[in-house]
C-alpha cells in the first residue's frame, strides 16, 4: 500500500515489516553534542515504545541524526511512531530552552487514550524539570537555536536477513564513521536492550 506524504515522498507500508529509519536535525545542527539532549532523546524513545508499541532491533544517536531499526505492531504504523518521537523530542528540548513558550508542559499528553499512561507521563515531566535545571546551570545564556528536525524522514523496508544484517552493521559502525569514541554509549544492537525500555 502506498501512502503519499506532504513532501510528495511515497512510502511502501507492509504489515509485520522491519524498517530502518533515518532522521536528521534541521540544517544538520549538532544539538545532540549536549548529553542532556542525548538522554532526553532516549527517554522519549522509551516513552514512545511504551505508548505506541513496537519492537526495537537497533538504534544509534549521533550529534545531528539518528538511525532506528524497528518493527511496528498492529495498532500504530511507522509514520505515527516516528511522528510521535520527533514531535515530543522537539517539544521537550524547546521547553528546556524556554519553559514559558507554548502550551503547559504537564498537560500535553493528557486525556483520552493517554490517561492509562498518566504515571509514565508524570515521571517524565519530573525528569524533564530536572533536565531543564541542569541545562540552565550549564548554559545560563542559551547558546542553541530553536530545536527542529528536517521535514519528514527516510525509511527503508528490510527485505531479508542479508539486508537486516547489513543495516545492523551500519548502526554498529556509525559512531566510528563520524569520528566518535569506540565505546560510544548511545547505540544499541542487542535485543536485550528491550528490557531497558520496559
Amino acid at each position: 500500500m502506498y501512502l503519499k506524504h506532504r513532501n510528495s515522498q511515497k512510502r511502501i507500508i507492509f504489515n509485520d515489516a522491519i524498517y530502518f529509519v533515518t532522521c536528521k536535525t534541521k540544517g544538520n545542527y549538532p544539538y545532540f553534542k549536549e548529553q542532556i539532549f542525548y538522554d532526553l532523546f532516549i527517554e522519549n524513545l522509551r516513552i514512545c515504545k511504551k505508548i505506541k508499541g513496537f519492537q526495537i532491533f537497533g538504534w544509534v544517536l549521533i550529534c545531528d541524526h539518528f538511525h532506528l531499526m524497528i518493527m511496528p505492531w498492529e495498532e500504530f504504523g511507522l509514520s505515527k511512531i516516528i511522528q510521535f518521537l520527533k514531535r515530543h523530542v522537539t517539544r521537550d528540548i524547546n521547553y528546556i530552552f524556554n519553559p514559558y513558550e507554548g502550551e503547559i508542559r504537564e498537560s500535553r499528553l493528557r486525556g483520552g487514550y493517554y490517561e492509562k499512561f498518566e504515571k509514565l507521563i508524570l515521571e517524565h515531566d519530573n525528569k524533564l524539570k530536572s533536565y531543564q535545571s541542569e541545562f540552565l546551570q550549564k548554559y545560563p545564556n542559551n547558546e542553541f537555536p530553536k530545536f527542529q528536525w528536517q521535514s519528514s524522514y527516510h525509511d527503508h523496508y528490510i527485505r531479508n536477513e542479508n539486508d537486516f544484517n547489513k543495516h545492523m552493521e551500519y548502526i554498529l559502525y556509525n559512531p566510528e564513521k563520524h569520528g566518535l569514541p569506540k565505546d560510544w554509549k548511545y547505540i544499541f544492537t542487542n535485543p536485550e536492550f528491550e528490557y531497558l525500555l520496559d
